[in-house]
């Protein structure tokens, strides 16, 4: 089989099929089925795809299920407190949307973080983050003084610990990914149906600051399922031994050791230097660290500046400078597609569940009735989040199509429920907008890794993040200023259908993306 084109970590060559690696992206070969295989396929056949991946899967659950709580739990946690205190429709949004865009910034820093400390410390100090910032929260003197203590600490804590799960389970997996995918998914759906009457109870039986102070203590928890959060180079499968030829003279066994890009001796290098890691990440050598020698552009030693202040300086340079270079990905057109789409959608699904508490209070309805329609569209997000994740390893399944309808859902949910005034009819249209949010969210990462390749997902996941934050900061908060100046919770609700059905409309064009992006890797073959 003639090696299929290659390219570099900048760019993205996307496919309809899942002949991705980890190494490198390749365009997917007519000839999948040919028994000859590429270094880089013999890669994806060593993630461990169980073992201690269901470890990090059942870490993940945990993670999945209580974290969620602080953001998309906003309405019910804040709601009853905002209100006593008068708050604008503007100032609400702002919070929401501010600690939503710093949630998703945080998907940028995940792989240089992850580079310089580990899965694990960096996990566990986003839990300890957001264990501090509704402590802060309960204690608010006023409603602007939450844009540091939820907005800021809630969305870094938060933001670590949720953009890195959706990072590492993936990566644990091939054969079972969309399996594993939906056990985590899982815990997210249980989020939203055990979440919200288990905050309204805290609300009704503690209070405000007594309801917040719990949370904070439940959120502590997530420190068990971060501890499972190991390096995926740890539990990878030993290559398979190969027969030996017939000819086995020294220089024979040289050659067929080059020719096979000496696999042995890389897996063994492989596991020995990242076992050799620290718990911070770094490999250590005698008294100083690797990362200390090491002397990114542009930062010289300064003989004045203490050694700690020039090993954080060097430190946070290379963070810096691996942040940025990830973001030349988004150069493809499939990966513009993949973030905007992304961004328009998570602005109104989120925007929307937000809003759902305070308008049908504003109506007249309850709070519970509120939880109760919350609960309902949670239910159907369960089943459609785990049907879509397990159904995605089936080579028939269509994740583009079925993504695309799960928009198409979502937006026509969100248009149809302000104009319904019974309770019982507006849980079924929530029952119906979980069912299309769940279709589209159980693909979420896995489209990324179905279009990008899974050795691209954390620079993906990092550059749509960015685009998430960008969007939650501009075109979110007009959401509230639409509220503002029209006194109304039905118009600002279409214009986050409307969000929706711009993701929807992206997605028609990924064809024509994929169709520029393969013309473009031939081009650059050829010049070669």
């Amino acid at each position: 089989m003639p090696e299929a084109p290659q390219m570099s970590e900048a760019g993205c060559t996307p496919g309809p099929g899942k002949g991705y690696s980890v190494v490198q992206v390749v365009t997917p070969s007519e000839e999948a089925g040919s028994a000859s295989r590429t270094p880089t396929q013999d890669w994806t056949s060593r993630v461990p795809d169980g073992g201690w991946g269901w470890l990090v899967v059942g870490g993940s659950f945990i993670l999945a299920m209580v974290m969620p709580l602080v953001n998309q739990g906003f309405g019910v946690i804040f709601s009853r407190y905002l209100l006593q205190e008068g708050s604008s429709s503007s100032l609400n949004f702002w919070l929401f949307n501010v600690q939503s865009c710093i949630w998703n910034t945080m998907g940028l820093m995940i792989k240089p973080l992850t580079q310089e400390f580990g899965w694990r410390p960096v996990a566990i100090t986003g839990v300890l983050l957001a264990f501090v910032s509704l402590l802060l929260s309960a204690f608010t003197p006023s409603p602007v003084f939450l844009l540091f203590s939820f907005s800021l600490l809630s969305g870094i804590g938060g933001g670590l610990v949720m953009c890195m799960t959706f990072i590492i389970v993936p990566s644990y997996f091939d054969r079972r990914r969309g399996l594993a995918n939906a056990v985590m998914m899982a815990g997210v759906c249980t989020s939203q149906i055990v979440g919200p009457p288990f905050l309204r109870f805290l609300q009704d039986e503690y209070g405000y600051r007594g309801a917040t102070l719990i949370l904070a203590a439940v959120i502590l928890n997530c420190c068990v399922g971060a501890a499972f959060y190991h390096p995926v180079e740890w539990h990878l499968k030993k290559p398979p031994q190969s027969a030996s030829p017939p000819y086995t003279e020294p220089a024979a066994r040289e050659s067929r050791q080059a020719d096979c890009g000496g696999e042995e001796a890389e897996w063994a290098s492989l596991v020995a230097h990242t076992r050799a890691r620290g718990e911070d990440g770094i490999h250590w050598d005698g008294e100083e660290s690797t990362s200390t020698k090491y002397k990114p552009d542009g930062v010289e030693p300064d003989a004045g500046a203490p050694r700690q202040v020039v090993d954080l300086r060097r430190l946070m340079a290379r963070v810096a400078r691996n942040t940025v270079a990830g973001l030349a990905i988004l150069r493809s057109p499939c990966a513009l597609i993949i973030g905007l789409g992304s961004t328009f959608f998570l602005i109104g699904f989120y925007n929307f569940i937000m809003m759902v508490p305070f308008a049908m209070q504003i109506a007249g309805h309850s709070l519970a009735d509120a939880v109760n329609c919350i609960s309902a569209s949670a239910f159907s997000n369960l089943v459609m989040r785990i049907l879509g994740s397990v159904l995605s390893d089936y080579a028939w399944y269509n994740m583009r199509l079925a993504y695309m309808a799960g928009l198409a859902l979502t937006a026509t949910s969100i248009m149809v429920f302000p104009l319904l005034e019974s309770v019982p009819w507006m849980m079924v249209v929530m029952t119906t907008w979980g069912m299309g949010v769940g279709t589209t969210m159980s693909l979420f990462n896995l489209i990324m890794v179905e279009f990008m390749g899974l050795e691209n997902l954390p620079l993906m996941f990092g550059g749509t993040s960015l685009m998430m934050a960008t969007g939650f900061l501009t075109i979110g908060p007009l959401i509230g200023l639409v509220r503002d100046t029209s006194g109304s919770y039905p118009f600002s609700m279409w214009v986050v259908s409307g969000y929706v059905y711009v993701s929807f409309l992206l997605w028609i064009f990924m064809p024509a993306a994929q169709a520029y992006d393969r013309r473009k890797v031939e081009g650059e073959v050829v010049a070669l």
